[in-house]
């Protein structure tokens, strides 16, 4: 039972680290594929990579990860701060994919985007912001609780 709490209190602080750098990592690889892939090439490959990598993203966003832990060991992990913090960086994800959608439309008439491209930046940039937010307020309060 106490190897229970401490493996949860290891995921959670291994969790509050990871967040930050895994938005990171979805921004940044959005800044490459947006730059360097040929849009206009319809690769299957391309698409199955992007698609594979964002929704795998989202599923972690979704659930806290921590899929090959015990549903205990989950459930302590995944305690009502670490949801109200899992919850406000999707709130944040969200908004941040709303406004870059409005800028996609708002640019389009003068820079017209390829259809995968503008699902790609906003996709990408509500991800990444997402996981940046939950990242921090989870480093916040896993930093809180030591002091």
């Amino acid at each position: 039972m106490k190897d229970d709490f401490e493996t949860a209190d290891r995921h959670a602080q291994g969790r509050a680290i990871m967040a930050p750098f895994l938005g990171l990592l979805v921004l940044l690889m959005q800044q490459g594929i947006f730059f360097a892939w040929d849009w206009g090439s319809q690769s299957l490959v391309q698409i199955l990579v992007w698609l594979g990598f964002a929704v795998l993203m989202l599923l972690l966003l979704l659930t806290g990860g921590g899929w090959f832990l015990s549903k205990r060991v989950r459930g302590l992990a995944n305690d009502e701060v670490t949801r109200a913090n899992r919850q406000r960086g999707i709130t944040i994800g969200f908004v941040v994919a709303m406004v870059t959608g409005f800028l996609v439309w708002a640019v389009s008439p003068f820079e017209p985007l390829h259809a995968q491209r503008a699902a790609n930046l906003i996709v990408s940039m509500g991800l990444g912001c997402a996981f940046l937010a939950y990242g921090i307020a989870e480093m916040v309060t896993t930093h809180a609780g030591d002091a």
